[in-house]
């Protein structure tokens, strides 16, 4: 459920990345603070999905002698306007974008692929608002993650047509793969274990 935090004034990005820690998995919706609070099922589609970006990486680090290729974060808030933006459930972003190895996590510039994962109190906002916002700002891919069809549809920039994988016979299969990842698939059932 999406909760709207109560203030008299509009707030501003400024003011929004300003607040503590503590308020992340919020989105700044037309200077109003919303809260998403994930539940257990949308968290452990984002973990696997973590592991399986972890397992491509250290495969391609292996094969191109221990280069990283980027990094995949939870934490990464992605300015829409001066009154809009989000933290996406998950974000990946190109090496030359990261902070080097061993120091804190800081990212720079927009992320290359953006997840989301569906619930019913947010499909309609994800499916709509937040693929236009993001299509607007080029955000090469928009990964849509769907628990209850066990489906994932991705939107490209620069495309109107999107690819959904899942379990389907009308699906592109059991394999998610991406255009910014060469290399990288993620097998759709084990996604959606329980």
């Amino acid at each position: 459920m999406s909760i709207a935090r109560d203030v008299k004034e509009l707030m501003t990005w400024d003011e929004f990345i300003g607040l503590p820690f503590e308020t992340r998995n919020t989105d700044l919706v037309d200077g109003k603070m919303i809260v998403n609070p994930p539940n257990a099922q949308h968290e452990r589609v984002i973990r696997k999905l973590i592991v399986a970006l972890d397992r491509w990486q250290e495969h391609e680090m292996n094969a191109k002698h221990g280069h990283r290729l980027g990094e995949a974060t939870t934490q990464q808030l992605v300015k829409v306007v001066n009154d809009r933006g989000y933290q996406p459930d998950l974000s990946w972003f190109p090496i030359e974008q990261c902070s080097r190895a061993g120091e804190p996590a800081a990212f720079t510039g927009l992320p290359a692929i953006v997840v989301e994962v569906l619930s019913p109190s947010t499909r309609r906002f994800d499916l709509v608002r937040k693929a236009n916002d993001y299509r607007n700002l080029g955000i090469p891919e928009y990964w849509l993650i769907d628990p209850d069809s066990r489906s994932v549809l991705v939107l490209r920039a620069g495309s109107d047509s999107s690819v959904v994988y899942g379990p389907e016979p009308e699906h592109d299969g059991k394999l998610l793969v991406s255009s910014i990842l060469p290399g990288f698939s993620a097998n759709m059932p084990d996604l959606f274990v329980w």
